[in-house]
């Protein structure tokens, strides 16, 4: 049976039962989630096309889950430089319930996202496949526009900010 990652805009993400508010230290999510992760921290250094302003580089601080609770699904825990939850990317493996609508990694994507306009007024469309709902603050993807193969949801994101999302030319 597939679990269900519930989000609240702007509040939270459920993995089943357990609840993870946005701003939530990283140890404590660890404790609450109880299951073995992988630690993806990283720095992209962009200095070098950036004239060497290193306030450029991506600084990634993720816990990394594979088979959370024994089922099959993939997703990350990003955190901000205070070790606080600000993002959540699932790859697979998990229902999403947000609000009235749910949906799933079998879905096609021109579905889901239709099924999401009946709750955001303002879906947008950046590539084949790929869609931003600026009022959800999530993009979904399909395996295509991921680099796979197929037209099925296979990228789910959501952030307690996108302002990162609305400074980048493909969404302003």
């Amino acid at each position: 049976m597939t679990m269900t990652l519930t989000y609240h805009v702007d509040k939270s993400v459920s993995f089943s039962e357990v609840l993870l508010l946005w701003g939530t230290d990283r140890q404590q999510v660890r404790t609450l989630l109880n299951d073995k992760f992988e630690i993806g921290d990283n720095v992209v250094d962009l200095s070098q096309y950036n004239n060497g302003d290193t306030s450029k580089n991506i600084i990634q601080r993720r816990d990394i889950y594979k088979n959370y609770q024994g089922q099959d699904n993939f997703f990350f825990l990003n955190f901000d430089t205070n070790d606080r939850l600000t993002e959540v990317e699932v790859h697979h493996g998990f229902d999403i319930s947000i609000g009235a609508v749910v949906i799933d990694f079998s879905m096609d994507i021109e579905k889901a996202a239709d099924l999401l306009d009946t709750i955001s007024v303002d879906k947008k469309r950046l590539s084949d496949g790929e869609f931003f709902f600026r009022d959800l603050k999530l993009t979904i993807a399909s395996s295509d526009a991921m680099g796979g193969e197929g037209n099925e949801l296979s990228y789910f994101y959501c952030s307690k900010d996108i302002s990162h999302l609305l400074d980048d030319e493909v969404c302003s």
